[in-house]
């Protein structure tokens, strides 16, 4: 049984997620404080760590540097009402595995922290390499180098490259990149928001491996 420590300091949330957890098949323990939380992490072995993010004393960001010190290769899912982008950024810069908002459906969730879990199984990937492109990403510094220089690339373009590296030879259709890089559908996105940075990213790093698939998406092709 995989086991999940939760962390939220919203009682009523924490019960209403406690349970259908439980209910999914998941051992589930709570703390309504990142202090409680940490020790709690200390005392047990947990396939996850799901945090909120905005906690007196401790933040949820404050509370996954801590987690990192005692395992850096924790899963932690940031799930929170927080609507601001840098919240969002921020939390992604200190690695944390998924960001969710709580105003998605719990079937999503559900579905993001068994996708979390999954990943815990597999071998960490620090670096991604394109030889066509001469390039190289360090994961962990979030490190750009195209032909022996040093990229600069957003948050946003430093997550679609990624995306891409990851698929090599994979078409990826315009709706599969919203949902991944902007956690939205194209219901409530705009998909000619993937098209724009798209050819940024192009242009930025001179690429020619991303080829438009008429109709449907991009491929890195290599």
């Amino acid at each position: 049984m995989k086991r999940i420590l939760f962390v939220d300091d919203d009682p009523q949330y924490q019960e209403v997620i406690r349970d259908l957890l439980v209910l999914e098949g998941y051992a589930v323990d709570c703390a309504d404080n990142a202090a409680d939380g940490l020790r709690l992490f200390r005392e047990g072995v947990y396939d996850l760590v799901i945090s909120d993010l905005m906690m007196v004393s401790i933040d949820g960001h404050q509370f996954l540097s801590l987690l990192r010190k005692y395992d850096e290769d924790v899963k932690v899912v940031i799930l929170t009402g927080s609507d601001d982008e840098e919240d969002e950024l921020k939390s992604f810069d200190l690695h944390a595995t998924e960001y969710l908002k709580k105003s998605t459906s719990i079937n999503i969730i559900l579905k993001r922290l068994e996708s979390a879990m999954r990943q815990s199984s597999e071998k960490k990937v620090e670096h991604l390499y394109s030889d066509y492109e001469d390039l190289e990403v360090d994961i962990k510094k979030r490190l750009v180098v195209k032909e022996g220089e040093e990229q600069h690339l957003t948050g946003k373009e430093f997550a679609l490259l990624l995306f891409f590296l990851k698929n090599k030879n994979v078409v990826l259709t315009r709706e599969e990149i919203l949902k991944t890089i902007w956690r939205m559908s194209d219901a409530f996105g705009d998909l000619r928001t993937v098209d724009t940075y798209v050819k940024k990213l192009r242009a930025k790093l001179e690429l020619s491996s991303i080829v438009s698939i008429r109709g449907i998406g991009y491929e890195w092709v290599e």
